[in-house]
């Protein structure tokens, strides 16, 4: 529309966007500088290695037995997903899948396409990066945005959860059902018998 209404308008607003586009990238490198920070103290100081000890029931069942390098990249996205630090979880993930996998795997296990789906709908206690943006775009009062997030997070993720439950054991029942009996692997399978 510019280009028919104010042509020379066109380079004022791309520049104008441009330079917006480039002041909150720099913000949110920031938080995400900041909460990777918090986050390699905690592995350093060995409460990453305390919160997965912690976690470890939950982590058995969302995730069934892993070893413990693995539950301890686990505890970290968890929890930087819970403090609304995404970004910051992101690195812990992808660890946590290449450990999961085994050589020569083709296709994801359960336990990874959990970490895929807890990771994506990351259930927020406290969402520091949506109330970073706010607070710098002069929002007043933008902990309102505490509470719906903490709702409709938690309700994703248990809603993740419970789909990735039904479908793998589905799959497994599904798996154990299509396996041959010994009488059949034994009989001939050849047209002319």
């Amino acid at each position: 529309m510019l280009t028919v209404t104010n042509p020379g308008g066109i380079l004022t607003t791309s520049l104008g966007a441009a330079a917006t586009g480039v002041q909150l990238s720099i913000q949110l490198a920031a938080i995400y500088i900041f909460w990777m920070g918090v986050i390699q103290i905690a592995i350093d100081s060995g409460l990453i290695a305390k919160l997965a000890k912690l976690m470890r029931p939950i982590i058995k069942w969302l995730f069934g037995e892993q070893k413990e390098e693995v539950n301890e990249l686990l505890a970290t996205n968890i929890s930087a997903n819970m403090i609304g630090a995404g970004n910051a979880a992101t690195p812990a993930a992808i660890d946590a899948i290449e450990k999961m996998a085994e050589p020569e795997q083709k296709k994801a296990s359960p336990a990874m396409i959990m970490l895929f789906v807890i990771s994506a709908t990351s259930m927020q206690i406290l969402p520091t990066t949506i109330l970073g943006i706010l607070e710098r775009h002069g929002v007043e009062n933008s902990s309102f945005i505490i509470w719906p997030t903490f709702f409709v997070s938690t309700v994703t993720t248990l809603l993740g959860v419970i789909l990735i439950k039904i479908f793998s054991r589905n799959k497994k029942k599904k798996v154990v059902d299509e396996k041959p009996s010994e009488k059949e692997e034994g009989s001939s399978c050849s047209p002319y018998s």
